[in-house]
């Protein structure tokens, strides 16, 4: 069995430690200070989150994801659900279905599990004014016991057309949950800045900022040496290196190309660098469908700006070189088509340099010698 995971939560023996973050979140949910968690995509911020409130066992979590919301019926609806999921756990979903009358909530029974569900009537709207009753919800869920409540991708609360009256209720009520503990976590920094850092937003300096970044590479290179001993497999620490910067630290990637690096290989084998090739197009055959998806939404223009950034990097797309690899004269030209590429989450910018979402999309374009 394949032991590297990767696009899921992991924890226990899957999570590789992060001592200073671990000491610093624990410290910080058990003080129930609110904390805005920042890193990167697949950078590992929910596993933390879960690791930490395993090991804290006497924590409920209720998490709650809001990655593309778009509008406050949305938002409240997840709320609902990420409560109803916590509750029928507990078996209080009939106390539940009580206390959310006012929103014509129907029950049923599961047929795989037999369990009770809780639905909402899709023809009731939720508006700015329902998010009060569910935050007065979620604080008379800590009285039963301890919780901790995350909202991840809180940036995209922004994509919301009432965001400031939302921001502003969210606010009101959870200044005065001073017994529980609210993660904000986030991948898209400059959009969570408005949030968090504008003098004018409700939410301005109410959260202690944690950043999430790459894991130490001496603890991961032992984590993953480790992983490889399962099936007796040998790892040069020079190919981990090279994992390391093709994925350009990233864990989740660095975890899917160690598995592809498996899957190319068999028991008891000793691994050499050259075995990247191989599983590099085992990846390339999971994905081209996608990179070819992308590909097909640029113009001419954002299409070398792409594969200059595949060969030259992102800290200097203004440059001579860049200019000359391009082809494109004019600065406000590959302005427009980086913010294009942005906009369509195939690159992303980070203290002003641009990176693929996908590291693997960026050594394909060189692979296939675009």
């Amino acid at each position: 069995m394949n032991p590297f995971k990767y696009g899921q939560v992991v924890f226990d023996e899957d999570f590789c430690p992060r001592p200073k973050l671990e000491k610093a979140l624990k410290s910080h949910i058990s003080s129930a200070q609110n904390v805005l968690l920042e890193g990167e995509r697949r950078i590992g911020k929910t596993s933390l989150i879960y690791e930490i409130i395993r090991k804290m066992n006497k924590l409920r979590l209720l998490y709650i994801d809001i990655l593309e919301v778009k509008t406050v019926d949305d938002f409240c609806r997840r709320i609902i659900k990420a409560i109803v999921s916590m509750e029928q756990k507990s078996g209080l979903i009939e106390k539940l279905f009580k206390s959310l009358a006012y929103l014509k909530p129907v029950m049923g029974i599961d047929p795989l599990t037999g369990t009770p569900t809780l639905s909402l009537d899709a023809a009731v709207r939720l508006k700015p004014d329902s998010i009060e009753g569910l935050m007065d919800l979620i604080h008379s869920a800590y009285k039963r016991k301890k919780l901790v409540v995350v909202f991840d991708e809180f940036q995209d609360i922004l994509n919301v057309k009432e965001a400031p009256a939302a921001l502003a209720i969210l606010r009101s009520k959870i200044q005065f949950h001073t017994d529980i503990p609210y993660i904000f976590a986030e991948s898209v920094r400059n959009r969570i800045d408005d949030i968090f850092n504008n003098p004018g937003s409700p939410f301005f300096k109410s959260a202690i900022t944690i950043d999430v970044g790459s894991l130490d590479r001496e603890i991961f290179g032992d984590f993953l040496q480790k992983k490889f001993l399962i099936g007796k497999r040998r790892v040069p620490q020079s190919l981990l290196d090279r994992i390391f910067e093709i994925a350009q630290d990233n864990p989740g990637d660095i975890q899917q190309l160690c598995g592809a690096v498996w899957e190319v290989t068999s028991y008891g084998n000793d691994i050499k660098d050259d075995i990247i090739p191989s599983a590099l197009e085992l990846v390339y055959s999971r994905e081209y469908k996608g990179y070819e998806a992308a590909l097909s939404q640029l113009t001419g223009q954002q299409l070398r700006c792409l594969i200059g950034l595949a060969n030259l990097g992102g800290k200097s797309p203004l440059s001579s070189g860049f200019i000359k690899v391009t082809g494109i004269n004019q600065p406000a030209s590959i302005k427009r088509a980086l913010n294009r590429l942005v906009q369509l989450k195939i690159i992303y910018k980070y203290q002003k340099e641009y990176k693929f979402i996908n590291p693997f999309f960026r050594s394909w374009l060189i692979y296939k010698d675009f």
